[in-house]
Formats: C-alpha cells, structure tokens, sequence
C-alpha cells in the first residue's frame, strides 16, 4: 500500500467509519443536536461546536498549504475566540471540507512527502500523518464533551 493511501485510509476510519478504538468523528457528530453542539462541559470548557470548527480550521490550512500559500501561524488566543458558525451550516462545511482533504490526501504525490512545507520546519508526511494524529485527539475531546453534556441533559 502506497503512503498517501494509507494516510487516506487512516483519516477515513478517524472521520467517517472504521477505526479500531471506537465511534468515527461523523458517527459521534450524528449522536449531537444544535442545542448539546453548543453546550460548554465546563465553565470555559470547550464545546462540541468549537472543537469541530477548529478541525475545520486545521483541515482547511492543511487542504490550501501549498508553495504559493504558506501554512499561517498558529495563534491559538485568536483560532479559539473565532465566534461559532451555526451547528447546520458548520456541519455541511466539515463534510465538505472532510470529503476534499480526503481526496488531497489519497492524492498526494509519492515524490513530495519529503519536501517541507511551506511556513514550518517538518515536512509533508509529518503534516499530513499529524492531521490524521490531530482528528483523533479533537474526536476524543468530543466524544468526552458529548457524555458529559449529554449526562446533564437527562
């Protein structure tokens, strides 16, 4: 198996249906309602909403990193005060944004795994296996949100 389809695979098990420890991102996003999407854990706590739209982010940057667009800087105080995108529409984005990182990444060509990218000091296959890594944390983080919010609704 080639790396980019193993890269590809991996983040299709993470996002959509398959991986080995647990629910895939899109089946625990099908378990949330706009109102628990919303909801904070604890005072200050992420909620389900912010974290997926900071996968959002990240998988944007990593999609449009390219030698003519540099990965931006990270600025954590500004990436999690963004305001929230509403849960229907915010759903629809990461979907779409889920399915074309996807395709970037079963695409991706054998020759440029080594090549650094553009705006960080590590290259490409670090990019591209730390977004696979990087899915997986945020998904945990949500699925722990989502008990918990969940656990104070009933």
């Amino acid at each position: 198996m080639n790396q980019a389809k193993r890269i590809a695979d991996a983040y299709h098990a993470a996002t959509v249906k398959g991986p080995w420890y647990g629910p895939a991102l899109d089946e625990l996003l099908a378990r949330v309602t706009p109102e628990l999407a919303i909801t904070q854990p604890t005072p200050g706590g992420h909620s389900i909403s912010t974290l997926l739209q900071h996968l959002l982010l990240w998988n944007e940057r990593t999609r449009n990193t390219s030698q003519s667009h540099p990965m931006p800087r990270w600025e954590p105080e500004k990436e999690w005060a963004e305001p929230l995108i509403p849960w229907n529409e915010l759903l629809a984005r990461w979907k779409q944004s889920r399915e074309l990182l996807e395709e970037k990444l079963r695409n991706f060509p054998a020759g440029d795994f080594a090549k650094q990218v553009p705006g960080r000091d590590y290259p490409y296959e670090t990019l591209l296996e730390g977004t696979v890594q990087h899915t997986i944390y945020h998904s945990g983080q949500i699925a722990m949100v989502l008990s918990m919010v969940r656990s104070r609704a009933q």
